[in-house]
């Protein structure tokens, strides 16, 4: 019996969105989260230029800020607005300045940020490495801006072709990172379970002595 009060396309959102995401997507991969993206909307979500900083991984809902490079006062007033769990997506108009650094990781780790991406680059590169946080860049130079937190936050992104908007859920690990738009997370999360289901059976094939080509239908 359907609930009172509740519209059908209320009811149909409720049962395709998993309730958490982030804890479904615990053992999937970038790649295998592309994967799964491109055959329910025919598109990657990756930002090529992003690249890892210390090779760990992340996966949460996004916050986005746009700022100068010469302003990092607007990462840290990002910050303030992430709640815990949370990844911090910032995008700078420059690679020329570092926009995020130590003390930033820091503080966004006491404040239980998942982690951060930077469309511009970060510094700092030594401390970070050290630090159990997450930080996916474009570059990383030595010199900083001004903390002037003239920024904007929650608005949309476009990088390298990508919208990065408030909400969508991002995975980023070694690989780089992968932008799924929140309106298809539910059908994703799906498809990419079914993703990792297959390259397992994939991968227990070749182990077993069957070719690859063989197991892809490839042979002729």
């Amino acid at each position: 019996m359907a609930r009172r009060g509740m519209k059908p396309i209320d009811r149909l959102r409720r049962l395709s969105v998993p309730e958490d995401p982030v804890r479904l997507l615990s053992g999937i991969s970038a790649p295998q989260i592309s994967d799964a993206l491109k055959s329910v909307t025919g598109e990657v979500g990756v930002i090529p230029s992003i690249k890892p900083v210390n090779n760990l991984r992340v996966c949460g809902r996004v916050v986005t800020a746009r700022t100068s490079q010469h302003d990092w006062g607007t990462s840290v007033m990002a910050i303030d607005a992430a709640a815990p769990g949370e990844i911090i997506f910032i995008g700078a108009d420059g690679d020329e300045r570092a926009v995020w650094g130590e003390l930033t990781s820091k503080t966004a780790m006491k404040r239980g940020i998942a982690g951060v991406v930077i469309y511009g680059s970060c510094r700092d590169i030594d401390a970070l490495l050290e630090l159990d946080f997450p930080v996916f860049s474009r570059d990383y130079v030595p010199c900083a801006g001004e903390p002037r937190a003239e920024g904007q936050l929650n608005v949309d992104l476009e990088c390298d072709g990508v919208m990065v908007k408030k909400g969508d859920l991002l995975l980023g690990d070694e690989s780089g990172v992968v932008v799924v738009p929140s309106e298809v997370t539910g059908e994703v999360v799906k498809a990419a379970l079914k993703v990792r289901e297959k390259e397992s059976s994939i991968v227990e094939g070749v182990e077993g002595g069957i070719s690859l080509s063989e197991i892809l239908g490839l042979r002729k």
